[in-house]
């Protein structure tokens, strides 16, 4: 079965306007991805090796719930995945540590395999399951319920996104939202005292004969 072309939505207004629709801002998103990458960051190499995603992770849910809780978002342990839900919505966010975040070319890779309880909220349907083609991946999960999941990558990029899980990792997305990607804009960050020369004279000179 040839999945349904992944929505992505990248252009800075457009990204607005589509996290509006979901009860979101752009801002609350940024401090999960800060959060986390601060503790993944703080973690000591007298610490376990899987400790800076232990860490983000721990601390990624907790700024996810601290900023979305309400009268609305809910705390969810839909099949064990540690979540927020909004049933009026009809939507349920968890958090994930991946390699980077907002590459259009190059899909999130979870940092660590994903488990059954995963694949249960978020992957194929049965008629994938049973190989019927019964028309484009929807990603209606096993209570109805779609889950997206903030993205967070090694270097802080954050992205908004619902997947369909299946052996261990993302086999498909159904929409990508991009948020923050830190290195797009490394130019324009460059100290001119600093930065790179890009145009320069080198004088040249003949030694003299002896």
């Amino acid at each position: 079965m040839i999945p349904a072309r992944t929505i992505v939505v990248e252009d800075a207004n457009e990204v607005d306007r589509r996290l509006a629709d979901l009860g979101l801002i752009r801002e609350q998103l940024t401090a999960v991805a800060s959060v986390a990458k601060t503790w993944a960051d703080d973690a000591s190499p007298l610490m376990p090796t899987n400790a800076p995603g232990t860490l983000a992770y721990i601390y990624g849910v907790n700024e996810l719930r601290e900023q979305l809780l309400d009268d609305s978002w809910k705390v969810d342990r839909t099949c064990g995945i540690e979540a927020v839900i909004n049933r009026e919505l009809g939507l349920r966010i968890g958090y994930q540590n991946v390699d980077r975040a907002c590459d259009v070319h190059f899909p999130p890779t979870p940092r660590s395999a994903k488990g059954s309880a995963s694949e249960n909220l978020c992957g194929p349907n049965l008629f994938e399951r049973a190989g019927i083609e019964a028309g484009p991946l929807t990603g209606v999960r096993s209570d109805g319920v779609p889950s997206f999941y903030v993205m967070v990558g090694e270097d802080g990029s954050v992205e908004l996104s619902q997947p369909i899980i299946a052996n261990g990792s993302f086999k498909h997305f159904v929409e990508r939202i991009f948020i923050s990607a830190p290195g797009d804009d490394w130019l324009e960050e460059i100290d001119p005292d600093t930065g790179p020369i890009d145009d320069f004279d080198i004088s040249v000179r003949f030694k003299d004969s002896a």
